[in-house]
Protein backbone atom coordinates (compact mmCIF):
# COMPACT_ATOMS: atom_id res chain seq x y z
CA UNK A 1 0.00 0.00 0.00
CA UNK A 2 1.30 3.43 -0.89
CA UNK A 3 2.17 5.68 2.03
CA UNK A 4 0.54 9.03 2.82
CA UNK A 5 3.18 10.94 0.89
CA UNK A 6 2.59 9.09 -2.35
CA UNK A 7 -1.17 9.46 -1.95
CA UNK A 8 -0.76 13.20 -1.41
CA UNK A 9 1.09 13.57 -4.69
CA UNK A 10 -2.02 12.24 -6.49
CA UNK A 11 -4.30 14.92 -5.03
CA UNK A 12 -5.80 17.70 -7.09
CA UNK A 13 -4.38 21.23 -6.71
CA UNK A 14 -5.16 22.67 -3.25
CA UNK A 15 -7.60 25.28 -4.57
CA UNK A 16 -9.93 22.48 -5.64
CA UNK A 17 -10.31 21.03 -2.14
CA UNK A 18 -12.63 21.85 0.73
CA UNK A 19 -11.37 22.89 4.17
CA UNK A 20 -10.90 19.32 5.36
CA UNK A 21 -8.97 18.46 2.21
CA UNK A 22 -6.72 21.50 2.58
CA UNK A 23 -5.98 20.61 6.19
CA UNK A 24 -5.10 17.07 5.12
CA UNK A 25 -2.68 18.32 2.49
CA UNK A 26 -1.13 20.82 4.93
CA UNK A 27 -0.61 18.04 7.46
CA UNK A 28 1.10 15.84 4.88
CA UNK A 29 3.44 18.70 3.92
CA UNK A 30 4.22 19.34 7.59
CA UNK A 31 4.93 15.65 8.10
CA UNK A 32 7.02 15.07 4.96
CA UNK A 33 9.76 17.31 3.59
CA UNK A 34 9.81 15.18 0.45
CA UNK A 35 6.09 15.75 -0.21
CA UNK A 36 6.43 19.48 0.42
CA UNK A 37 9.40 19.78 -1.95
CA UNK A 38 8.00 17.67 -4.78
CA UNK A 39 4.31 18.50 -4.70
CA UNK A 40 4.02 21.68 -2.66
CA UNK A 41 6.97 23.54 -4.17
CA UNK A 42 6.93 21.87 -7.57
CA UNK A 43 10.38 20.23 -7.54
CA UNK A 44 9.20 17.64 -10.04
CA UNK A 45 12.67 16.20 -10.72
CA UNK A 46 12.95 14.74 -7.23
CA UNK A 47 13.12 10.95 -7.29
CA UNK A 48 12.34 8.70 -4.31
CA UNK A 49 15.47 6.56 -4.59
CA UNK A 50 17.85 9.53 -4.78
CA UNK A 51 16.17 12.28 -2.81
CA UNK A 52 13.98 10.67 -0.14
CA UNK A 53 17.04 9.60 1.88
CA UNK A 54 18.27 13.21 1.83
CA UNK A 55 14.94 14.58 3.02
CA UNK A 56 14.68 11.88 5.68
CA UNK A 57 18.13 12.76 6.99
CA UNK A 58 17.27 16.46 7.12
CA UNK A 59 13.99 16.00 8.95
CA UNK A 60 15.16 13.51 11.57
CA UNK A 61 16.00 14.61 15.11
CA UNK A 62 19.79 14.55 14.71
CA UNK A 63 21.70 17.76 15.38
CA UNK A 64 24.70 17.33 13.05
CA UNK A 65 23.99 16.39 9.44
CA UNK A 66 26.18 16.17 6.34
CA UNK A 67 25.00 15.70 2.75
CA UNK A 68 27.99 15.17 0.46
CA UNK A 69 26.94 14.55 -3.15
CA UNK A 70 28.03 15.86 -6.58
CA UNK A 71 26.75 19.11 -7.99
CA UNK A 72 23.54 18.89 -9.97
CA UNK A 73 21.76 16.56 -7.52
CA UNK A 74 19.27 19.20 -6.32
CA UNK A 75 20.80 19.12 -2.84
CA UNK A 76 20.68 22.91 -2.50
CA UNK A 77 17.08 23.14 -3.68
CA UNK A 78 16.13 20.63 -1.00
CA UNK A 79 18.33 21.88 1.84
CA UNK A 80 18.31 25.65 1.27
CA UNK A 81 14.80 26.21 -0.06
CA UNK A 82 12.43 23.37 0.83
CA UNK A 83 14.00 22.54 4.19
CA UNK A 84 13.77 26.08 5.70
CA UNK A 85 10.15 26.32 4.55
CA UNK A 86 9.38 22.92 6.05
CA UNK A 87 11.03 23.92 9.32
CA UNK A 88 9.07 27.17 9.55
CA UNK A 89 5.66 25.66 8.83
CA UNK A 90 6.36 23.29 11.72
CA UNK A 91 7.90 25.90 14.03
CA UNK A 92 7.40 29.56 13.00
CA UNK A 93 9.68 30.85 15.77
CA UNK A 94 12.87 29.31 14.39
CA UNK A 95 15.91 31.41 13.46
CA UNK A 96 17.65 29.94 10.40
CA UNK A 97 20.95 31.01 8.83
CA UNK A 98 21.75 29.96 5.27
CA UNK A 99 25.49 30.31 4.78
CA UNK A 100 27.25 29.80 1.42
CA UNK A 101 30.68 30.44 -0.03
CA UNK A 102 29.26 33.74 -1.32
CA UNK A 103 26.64 35.91 0.37
CA UNK A 104 25.00 36.42 -3.03
CA UNK A 105 24.33 32.68 -3.29
CA UNK A 106 22.58 32.69 0.07
CA UNK A 107 20.57 35.76 -0.94
CA UNK A 108 19.43 33.88 -4.05
CA UNK A 109 18.00 31.16 -1.81
CA UNK A 110 16.23 33.82 0.27
CA UNK A 111 14.69 35.19 -2.92
CA UNK A 112 13.44 31.76 -3.97
CA UNK A 113 12.06 31.04 -0.49
CA UNK A 114 10.13 34.33 -0.59
CA UNK A 115 8.64 33.49 -3.98
CA UNK A 116 7.35 30.18 -2.65
CA UNK A 117 6.02 31.73 0.55
CA UNK A 118 4.21 34.38 -1.50
CA UNK A 119 2.49 31.74 -3.67
CA UNK A 120 -1.31 31.46 -3.44
CA UNK A 121 -0.99 27.70 -2.96
CA UNK A 122 1.04 27.91 0.27
CA UNK A 123 -1.00 30.88 1.52
CA UNK A 124 -4.16 28.84 1.07
CA UNK A 125 -2.70 26.04 3.18
CA UNK A 126 -0.83 27.98 5.86
CA UNK A 127 -1.92 31.62 5.68
CA UNK A 128 -0.05 34.70 4.49
CA UNK A 129 3.65 34.54 5.34
CA UNK A 130 4.93 38.05 4.53
CA UNK A 131 5.93 39.67 7.79
CA UNK A 132 7.61 42.84 9.03
CA UNK A 133 10.96 42.10 7.35
CA UNK A 134 10.98 40.83 3.78
CA UNK A 135 14.12 41.89 1.93
CA UNK A 136 17.07 40.55 -0.05
CA UNK A 137 19.01 39.05 2.84
CA UNK A 138 16.46 38.20 5.53
CA UNK A 139 12.79 37.60 6.10
CA UNK A 140 10.46 37.31 9.07
CA UNK A 141 7.26 35.31 8.62
CA UNK A 142 3.94 36.65 9.84
CA UNK A 143 3.26 33.48 11.83
CA UNK A 144 6.14 34.15 14.25
CA UNK A 145 4.95 34.36 17.86
CA UNK A 146 8.14 35.34 19.72
CA UNK A 147 9.93 38.68 19.63
CA UNK A 148 13.44 37.83 18.48
CA UNK A 149 16.21 40.02 17.08
CA UNK A 150 17.20 37.44 14.46
CA UNK A 151 15.05 36.98 11.36
CA UNK A 152 13.24 33.79 10.45
CA UNK A 153 15.76 33.22 7.65
CA UNK A 154 19.02 35.13 7.16
CA UNK A 155 21.65 35.03 4.40
CA UNK A 156 25.36 34.70 5.19
CA UNK A 157 28.62 34.01 3.42
CA UNK A 158 32.24 33.09 4.06
CA UNK A 159 34.01 36.20 5.30
CA UNK A 160 30.91 37.69 6.91
CA UNK A 161 30.21 37.29 10.63
CA UNK A 162 26.93 37.52 12.51
CA UNK A 163 28.19 39.21 15.67
CA UNK A 164 25.77 38.91 18.57
CA UNK A 165 23.37 36.70 16.59
CA UNK A 166 22.22 33.22 17.57
CA UNK A 167 20.49 30.63 15.43
CA UNK A 168 18.46 27.50 15.93
CA UNK A 169 19.47 26.07 12.53
CA UNK A 170 22.53 26.83 10.41
CA UNK A 171 22.67 25.45 6.87
CA UNK A 172 26.09 25.51 5.19
CA UNK A 173 25.73 25.16 1.45
CA UNK A 174 28.67 24.58 -0.91
CA UNK A 175 31.11 26.41 1.33
CA UNK A 176 34.00 25.10 -0.71
CA UNK A 177 34.81 25.49 -4.39
CA UNK A 178 37.97 25.14 -6.51
CA UNK A 179 38.66 28.83 -5.76
CA UNK A 180 38.91 28.47 -1.99
CA UNK A 181 40.47 25.01 -1.74
CA UNK A 182 43.45 25.66 -4.01
CA UNK A 183 45.71 26.30 -1.00
CA UNK A 184 45.74 25.17 2.62
CA UNK A 185 45.49 28.81 3.67
CA UNK A 186 42.30 29.39 1.68
CA UNK A 187 40.75 26.15 2.88
CA UNK A 188 41.59 27.09 6.49
CA UNK A 189 39.66 30.37 6.13
CA UNK A 190 36.52 28.40 5.32
CA UNK A 191 37.10 26.03 8.23
CA UNK A 192 37.56 28.97 10.61
CA UNK A 193 34.31 30.45 9.33
CA UNK A 194 32.56 27.16 10.02
CA UNK A 195 34.02 27.07 13.54
CA UNK A 196 32.71 30.57 14.19
CA UNK A 197 29.25 29.50 13.08
CA UNK A 198 29.35 26.64 15.56
CA UNK A 199 29.79 29.27 18.27
CA UNK A 200 26.61 31.14 17.30
CA UNK A 201 24.47 28.01 17.08
CA UNK A 202 22.16 27.46 20.04
CA UNK A 203 23.18 24.57 22.33
CA UNK A 204 20.37 22.36 21.04
CA UNK A 205 20.54 23.79 17.53
CA UNK A 206 20.89 21.90 14.26
CA UNK A 207 23.94 22.20 12.00
CA UNK A 208 23.56 21.06 8.39
CA UNK A 209 26.38 20.94 5.84
CA UNK A 210 25.64 20.45 2.15
CA UNK A 211 28.49 20.17 -0.28
CA UNK A 212 30.85 18.48 -2.70
CA UNK A 213 34.43 17.42 -1.96
CA UNK A 214 37.22 19.39 -3.64
CA UNK A 215 40.21 18.71 -1.43
CA UNK A 216 41.34 16.60 1.51
CA UNK A 217 41.75 19.82 3.50
CA UNK A 218 38.30 21.28 2.76
CA UNK A 219 35.65 21.94 5.37
CA UNK A 220 33.95 18.60 4.77
CA UNK A 221 37.26 16.87 5.51
CA UNK A 222 37.51 18.88 8.72
CA UNK A 223 33.98 17.86 9.71
CA UNK A 224 34.58 14.18 8.99
CA UNK A 225 37.67 14.25 11.20
CA UNK A 226 36.32 16.35 14.04
CA UNK A 227 32.51 16.18 14.14
CA UNK A 228 30.12 13.35 14.92
CA UNK A 229 27.68 13.67 12.02
CA UNK A 230 24.92 11.74 10.32
CA UNK A 231 25.79 11.53 6.66
CA UNK A 232 24.35 10.87 3.25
Amino acid sequence: MRDRVDKALDLLPPEQHDKAGLEAIANVYKESLYALAKSGLGFKDLAPKTHKPITQLLQNEGKRKLVCVPRGCLKSSIACVAYPIWLLINNPDLRILIDSELWTNSATFIREIKLHLESPELALLFGEFKGSTWNSDELIIKQRRKKLKEASVTAGGVGTTKVGQHYDVIIHDDMNSPDNTNTVENATKVINHFKYNVSILENQGTMVVIGTRYSEVDVIGHILQNEDVEMF
